[in-house]
């Protein structure tokens, strides 16, 4: 199975960038109207801080729409899962080094490789891996990646859609 490329972009974007493929533009994209999706009521204690901060940090650029709830929550509750690893991952390399130290031995590679010799250690970072490798996917459908920042053209007044609409109409 091969790579299927780059998400492909809005067509508004497109239409802002000039379309320089010239490949037909789908005409029936649904629009919708900007606006912070509400907090959702089944959101966990612990992502419940990461949306209050992606919503903070996003709301000025007004790229998020009300339909994008949703993914937000995921967003933010994968968010909180990969802070609970790290702990996690921290927490055991802390164990390592008390064990070590209490059977007089040392760390000559450190508590992390010590970590990774181990299958528990092992696991734990891929599980880490792999939440961290879905959370920047889940930041780029936002723009919160370098690269996907690129990709927005976000006005100080008025939010990225705002200059976006601006344009297209004007």
């Amino acid at each position: 199975m091969g790579l299927r490329g780059p998400a492909p972009k809005p067509t508004a974007l497109r239409k802002f960038e000039g379309n320089p493929s010239k490949r037909p533009l789908p005409q029936n994209e649904p629009q919708y109207p900007p606006g912070v999706p509400a907090k959702p009521k089944k959101i966990s204690k612990q992502a419940s801080p990461f949306w209050d901060d992606l919503v903070e940090q996003m709301a000025p650029a007004a790229i998020l729409r009300r339909v994008d709830r949703n993914a937000l929550w995921q967003l933010a509750e994968d968010e909180a899962i990969l802070a609970n690893a790290y702990e996690g991952i921290w927490a055991m390399t802390e164990t390592i080094k008390r064990e070590a130290k209490a059977q007089g031995k040392s760390l000559d590679h450190g508590a992390i490789m010590a970590l990774l010799s181990m299958k528990n250690g092992r696991m734990a970072m891929s599980a880490v891996g792999h939440i961290a490798a879905r959370v920047i996917v889940e930041r780029r459908e936002f723009g919160l990646t370098p690269s996907s920042r690129s990709r927005i053209d976000a006005a100080a007044d008025g939010g990225a859609m705002d200059a976006l609409e601006m344009k297209l109409c004007g």
